[in-house]
């Protein structure tokens, strides 16, 4: 990433809107950020990580105090950052939440923060992304860091540098495999692992599968099957009980299969003999009912014989009915026209009565044709007056008294505006003068709480000196006790071998050892004998100890050093104070300080009443315009007042004389009189008219209602008298017809009810010869089955029948299930082999793909807790190292080194990726946050420059071409300072562009490249410039 340019405003220290373009650096790869204490050179960094991650670069910013205590209400909290990776070009907005002035009206509003990130394409910012998650993704993605990488990598900020030097295996692990992009490594971990979980999944499920398979099988509890040769001999041993079981089957199905061809005679004979009983009794039935059918016969042929005269007795009945029913119409039709005769006689006599009033409403008609011709006269008189009343109203609005004393109101508020604006400008010149002392009286406190700071540091310094006297005192005895421990050992070691001797050693013959031939005292067996194991492990325990108590007089020392330094700052500190403040004293620091402390609220305090005073000048000035402007206009508006009043007192009177010329005219000047007599003529014409027509139309439908009835009763009475001719016939043909079978018109009539029931009574009938014909011939049937079935000669009783089922039954049962279970074992067998096969396959497979997971993830097949993408790591890291020592050491002047730690620690936690820092002087590795606070900076620096190196080196798509550092450089001596300046001047070759924040005065004449940050009074202000 390289900085394009950076707009801040309303940020940090920054008032207004302060624009950076990187380019103006010219050729410069190396610039420092300069300004005094509390100007805002953090704050430039701080724009730049909050504008790509939203948050500032340091722990204690917060996002919610980013914004300038100087700024207008009115003015937003923005910054702007464009930059370039490669080629491509990129651009970032974005605003956080604020409380800012309401558009409308007076008071605050909440602002909600926003963020937009926008990329150059075809010459033109298009936007990318712009919600919350979307821009971090898109950030992460261009830049290839999240904040807290970034801030270990690219930009080391004020007090938290160290953090990538002393961070454990798991972050560091984290930074590596996002910059290095080795998620190919990672993945390959994960399907070995998957692969092998899968096979040994499949072995564990296969041998729960044998297991159940096992179980299942039928067997003896005191032999158990537990294994597939068990099954085998299981079979085997099968076969000959089943041929047992076979032959006893057969036997019982034969004793059933004679016993129910036995039964099946005994039951033919006895359903042929009950079927000859039920066949004779069911003729007998049908027999007793032969006179019933012979006279059903004799009736069914009278009834029929009655069918011509039924179809007569209809017809006329009919007839008869349709005449009834004309008799009743005529009747009604007859009233009908009776009622129609009275309602005509009513219409008509109604209608000579409206007839009778036809003159008078004549002459009504003439007199509201005279009232319509006055319609004008009346329409203008209204107008006028409408007119009249519309000038004395706008008479009576034009107040003159009331504008009088508008214009005098203003004269007085413009006057009050003045005099009030003049006390303002007094008072803010007042206030103005006393702040000037806020840039003094803030360096003053700077500097006492840069006194307290090193105070603090100092005493902290000293504790731990005390700290490391106590350790050390504690490790001494460590040292000694392990010491004499090992040395016991080591003896008894010695005395065990010599013993191990003595059966070497012969009388009057040289010894094996010394050639003594005499042997005064052998060597006795000692009370403790201890193995190599024992003696390394109490020498790896004295040599750990020794190694801690170097470790820990390397780190006292340290301490000693940083002690002494920072005594020397302390002394330098107290001459800028006495300097400065001249009562400064160790005495009287908490009076000095609580004293500025409680100046500089009373400026604060009064700072923002002298921003309040600027905003009422503001808006004194604004109103006293607003307040000019209006008397003007009050005045132009009572001038115009005065002539309107002439003009309308001029109209009021022309107006009232017209009115009077017509009054004179008009009978009345009632307009509302003579409207309501209009209405009246109007209304009664109306109705008169309305009347007269719907009552002629009444009567002309009275007259044709009448006419109609009138016709219909003729046409009604000539049909009456056609029917009753024609009924007269059909009588005379219908007795006729009765007295040519002898039956009597009475005879008939009582003999319709059964006539209606002929076809039930010819059902029964047939029913009753079908039964007879059916019974007949089911007896001779039924006579020659009996005839041609023998009884038989033998019996067998249920007893004897029911044992012999339930034997055969019994032995089915068990043949079918023996046969089954004997299924169910070759059916397992052949599973069970299936399974043997399959899992000897697995079982290879598995602890292939086992020795691979433990290898690649750490297990205890490989180095045991390191990854294989760890282990890529370490060698990444080991290129990484050998860059940052290439500068560690020139700088430390071969002092410090870093290191790698291997794969052979102990614990369970992840290992491989840790650093420790190789000091020369003690020939002693030590953990790297024992530094002291110069040392850290250099090493923090040279990891940072060597993780540079390798990912340009590596082009896995991130780009180092930009670095910030913050502070720092005021930890080291001049020497060493001096050489890390020849460090930084080396990489400018590079082209990368590095950015420093320092007070250290000879970084100003080594540097050309300036960002100088200048702090005034409201607010700081940036630029570059180049010496």
């Amino acid at each position: 990433m390289k900085p394009i340019s950076l707009t801040v405003e309303a940020f940090g220290p920054y008032r207004d809107s302060v624009t950076l373009d990187f380019n103006e650096l010219q050729n410069h790869s190396m610039f420092l950020i300069s300004g005094p204490t509390g100007a805002g050179k953090t704050s430039i960094l701080d724009a730049m990580v909050y504008a790509l991650y939203g948050e500032p670069s340091g722990e204690v910013r917060k996002t919610d105090a980013i914004r300038s205590d100087f700024a207008e209400p009115q003015r937003m909290t923005r910054v702007d950052f464009s930059f370039a990776i490669g080629e491509a070009q990129y651009r970032v907005e974005r605003l956080p939440k604020q409380l800012v002035a309401k558009k409308r009206g007076t008071g605050m509003r909440e602002q909600n923060a926003s963020a937009t990130v926008y990329e150059m394409k075809d010459g033109e910012w298009k936007v990318i992304a712009t919600s919350a998650a979307a821009i971090r993704d898109t950030i992460q993605r261009i830049i290839g860091f999240r904040k807290d990488q970034f801030l270990q990598v690219v930009l080391l900020p004020q007090g938290e540098f160290r953090k990538l030097l002393v961070a454990s295996t798991s972050e560091r692990e984290e930074l590596l495999h996002t910059l290095f992009r080795t998620e190919l490594y990672r993945r390959l971990q994960d399907a070995l692992k998957a692969a092998y979980d899968e096979a040994k999944s499949g072995i564990e499920e296969n041998v729960t599968k044998q297991s159940a398979l096992l179980q299942s099988i039928p067997h003896d509890e005191e032999v158990p099957v537990l294994t597939i040769e068990h099954v085998r001999e299981l079979l085997k041993d099968r076969e000959p009980h089943r041929e047992t079981l076979v032959v006893e089957r057969d036997k019982a199905v034969a004793v059933v299969d004679q016993f129910n061809a036995l039964r099946n005679e005994w039951a033919l004979y006895n359903q042929v003999q009950q079927s000859l009983i039920e066949a004779t009794n069911k003729l007998d039935l049908v027999k007793e009912r032969e006179k019933e059918r012979s006279s059903l016969n004799e009736k069914v042929q009278f009834l029929t014989s009655l069918t011509p005269s039924y179809e007569l007795y209809k017809q006329l009945d009919d007839k008869q009915s349709v005449l009834k029913t004309l008799k009743t119409a005529l009747s009604d039709a007859k009233k009908s026209v009776e009622v129609a005769a009275q309602h005509e006689s009513k219409c008509t006599e109604a209608y000579e009565v409206l007839a009778s009033h036809a003159e008078t409403i004549q002459a009504k008609r003439t007199t509201l044709a005279q009232l319509r011709q006055q319609s004008e006269k009346f329409d203008e008189l209204a107008l006028l007056n409408q007119e009249l009343t519309t000038l004395k109203s706008k008479l009576e609005t034009q107040d003159r008294e009331k504008s009088e004393a508008k214009l005098q109101a203003q004269h007085k508020l413009v006057a009050d505006l003045e005099a009030e604006l003049v006390e303002v400008r007094k008072q803010f010149q007042v206030n103005s003068k006393a702040l000037e002392s806020i840039p003094h009286i803030q360096e003053q406190l700077s500097q006492l709480q840069r006194y307290s700071e090193l105070l603090a540091e100092k005493q902290k310094a000293q504790n731990d000196i005390d700290a490391k006297e106590e350790s050390l005192a504690t490790l001494d005895e460590s040292v000694k006790n392990s010491t004499v421990r090992l040395e016991r050992l080591e003896h008894l070691m010695a005395e065990g071998r010599a013993f191990e001797l003595v059966h070497l050693v012969v009388d009057n013959e040289p010894c094996p050892v010394c050639g003594s031939t005499e042997h005064p005292q052998l060597a006795s067996k000692p009370e403790l004998y201890p193995n190599k194991e024992e003696i390394e492990e109490a020498r790896a325990v004295r040599d750990g100890a020794l190694q801690k108590r170097a470790s820990e007089i390397g780190q006292k020392e340290t301490l000693i050093i940083r002690l002494h330094e920072l005594d020397e700052q302390v002394k330098e500190q107290v001459s800028k104070l006495k300097s400065s403040i001249a009562d400064f004293s160790e005495d009287t620091f908490d009076s000095i300080q609580q004293g500025l402390a409680s100046q500089m609220e009373q400026l604060t305090a009064l700072r923002r009443d002298t921003e309040q005073l600027t905003k009422i000048i503001t808006k004194n000035e604004h109103d006293l315009i607003e307040g000019k402007d209006k008397l003007g206009k009050l005045e132009i508006g009572h001038n115009e007042l005065l002539n309107n009043l002439h003009d309308v007192a001029v109209q009021i009177s022309s107006v009232q004389a017209k009115i009077d010329g017509l009054s004179k005219i008009l009978p009345t000047t009632d307009l509302d009189a003579w409207h309501k007599q209009i209405e009246s003529l109007e209304t009664e014409i109306n109705t008169y008219d309305e009347q007269l027509k719907v009552c002629k139309s009444s009567l002309d439908a009275a007259k044709e209602q009448l006419n109609a009835k009138r016709g219909r009763l003729e046409i009604l009475f000539a049909q009456v008298q056609e029917e009753t001719k024609n009924l007269d016939g059909f009588y005379q043909e219908y007795v006729k017809s009765l007295q040519s079978i002898s039956v009597s018109e009475d005879d008939f009539i009582d003999a319709l009810g059964d006539y209606k029931a002929l076809d039930a009574f010819r059902t029964e009938l047939h029913a009753l010869d079908e039964a007879f014909s059916t019974a007949q011939a089911v007896y001779d049937a039924a006579l020659k089955h009996a005839q041609s079935v023998i009884e038989p000669s033998n019996t067998v009783s249920d007893e004897v029948y029911d044992t012999a089922v339930e034997k055969r039954d019994n032995l089915v049962g068990s043949l079918a299930a023996w046969d089954k279970e004997t299924k169910h074992i070759e059916t397992t067998l052949a599973s069970l082999e299936t399974l043997e096969q399959a899992m000897g396959e697995a079982r290879e497979e598995v602890t292939f793909l086992s020795r691979l997971n433990d290898l690649a993830n750490g297990g205890e097949q490989g180095f045991k807790n390191v990854t294989f993408e760890r282990y890529v790591l370490g060698a990444i890291l080991d290129e990484v190292v050998y860059a940052a020592n290439l500068r560690l050491q020139t700088m430390s002047r071969s002092r410090y080194s870093l290191e790698r730690s291997d794969y052979t620690g102990g614990g369970r936690g992840k290992q491989g990726l840790d650093l420790a820092v190789m000091d020369a002087f003690t020939g002693q590795s030590r953990p790297a946050n024992t530094l002291s606070g110069g040392e850290t900076f250099l090493a923090s620096m040279a990891l940072a420059l060597g993780l540079a190196d390798v990912i340009q080196s590596y082009a896995g798509g991130i780009h180092m071409d930009t670095m910030f550092i913050d502070e720092g450089f005021g930890t080291l001596d001049p020497d060493t300072l001096e050489l890390a300046m020849e460090t930084l001047v080396q990489l400018q070759s590079s082209g990368r562009l590095i950015g420093m924040i320092s007070h250290v005065p000879e970084l100003k004449t080594r540097i050309p490249a300036h960002l100088e940050v200048t702090r005034g009074d409201d607010g700081s202000t940036a630029k570059f410039v180049i010496n």
